[in-house]
């Protein structure tokens, strides 16, 4: 009956240990879409790792305990082979916790990972931040630039006028002129 009692509480245990590793499991499944994409593969590689440890080692443990259970209502065995049995069993439900528990820390590692990589991604976002006002400073910078360049060109632009208009003036003024000399030497030499 002792025996009984230990079996059962240590079902529970396992029970609740097993509960409490597939909640990890959700929370890193959840985690997973926060990380950075380069890790998010190996993370799901990882989980489905540990759901499939974790599956085959409950399956285990629910084997062995019916087998338990079977010897210890002795179906035909002596003491001694039911004694045997139930150390099996014990040492079953050991490996069963042992194994829980790597895979407790296999969790624990995997959100170390996680946390790790969103410290990453927080220092990416960081600095894509900072890029991303650099890259408005210099977009300013460069409308301010078009602008001066727009009232140089214009600047320019008004300069050349005035210089053919001053280059006709001159003509003009030459032809003028010409004409004036033309003109006096015709009076004086020709009359």
């Amino acid at each position: 009956m002792l025996l009984e009692e230990e079996r059962q509480k240590l079902e529970r245990e396992v029970n609740r240990k097993y509960s409490q590793a597939e909640v990890y499991i959700k929370d890193l499944e959840n985690e997973i879409y926060q990380a950075p994409i380069s890790f998010q593969a190996g993370m799901n590689r990882e989980i489905k790792q540990l759901k499939f440890d974790l599956e085959s080692i409950i399956l285990n443990l629910q084997h062995k305990s019916s087998y338990m259970r079977q010897a210890s209502y002795g179906r035909g065995s002596t003491s001694r082979y039911s004694s045997n049995h139930q150390e099996k069993g014990q040492s079953n439900m050991l490996f069963g916790q042992q194994s829980m528990q790597r895979a407790s820390e296999s969790i624990t590692r995997s959100k170390i990972i996680a946390a790790e990589s969103e410290d990453i991604g927080n220092e990416v976002l960081n600095n894509l931040g900072q890029q991303r006002e650099q890259l408005h400073n210099t977009r300013d910078r460069l409308e301010h630039t078009d602008t001066e360049l727009s009232r140089t060109a214009r600047l320019l632009r008004s300069i050349n006028v005035n210089i053919l208009s001053n280059k006709i003036f001159l003509i003009c003024l030459i032809f003028l002129e010409l004409g004036v000399i033309g003109y006096l030497i015709y009076r004086d030499f020709i009359q």
